[in-house]
């Protein structure tokens, strides 16, 4: 697929659903400029995440960071989570972009081919249920991950691109969005990870 098939095929989308269009918006990476992960990473990631997710909801940071330890996935942490992980006490702020993380893992299960991805709805209420329970080694789970087609993955980057800026031009021309910036953002950081934007997850760039 080419950045100018995938922009074309996203503008149809934002048309059908009533969301703005920006036509001088560039297009994305080439696919063949960029490096994706494989779906063992994608797998790991997730798990990662859903990790760091139980600070926002109280679990212990000690315990989370030695179970992860233990399955030999510590190492996986960004440098900002690991950070996280060796610390008992947070912040609220802390606790609150741990919970928006959900949205991340929402993209990576759909990348996955776990769920489904409606940039018009929050995460599944289910979405936990498709990976391994907390505390469990998730071996089994990353060793047999599949990634979908990334044409599929492709597509959906350059949506959340274009849906991303849709979202941030309503809210600095002081309009209604109809669709959430906070989700779009987080869900467009873990896609673009996928695809290969950026390899440091605390550095992945989400300008519009």
């Amino acid at each position: 697929m080419t950045s100018a098939i995938a922009k074309a095929t996203s503008h149809e989308f934002l048309r059908r659903h009533c969301v703005e269009v920006n036509e001088t918006l560039p297009l994305i990476e080439a696919l063949e400029e960029l490096s994706p992960q494989d779906a063992p990473l994608v797998a790991t990631r997730s798990v990662v995440l859903s990790y760091v997710i139980g600070i926002g909801f109280g679990a212990d940071a000690r315990r989370l960071k030695a179970s992860l330890d233990g399955f030999g996935l510590y190492g996986h942490a960004s440098a900002q989570e690991q950070a996280l992980l060796s610390t008992s006490e947070h912040t609220p702020q802390e606790k609150v972009n741990a919970t928006w993380l959900t949205e991340c893992v929402q993209s990576l299960a759909w990348c996955l081919g776990l769920v489904e991805l409606n940039p018009f709805q929050r995460c599944d209420d289910d979405l936990a249920s498709h990976f391994p329970q907390p505390f469990t080694d998730p071996k089994g789970f990353i060793s047999t991950a599949c990634l979908r087609p990334i044409d599929e993955i492709y597509q959906q980057v350059d949506l959340h691109y274009r849906l991303h800026w849709a979202a941030r031009n309503a809210r600095l021309m002081g309009r209604l969005s109809t669709v959430d910036e906070g989700l779009i953002s987080e869900r467009r950081k873990a896609l673009d990870w996928v695809i290969g934007v950026e390899s440091d997850w605390d550095a992945i760039p989400l300008d519009t």
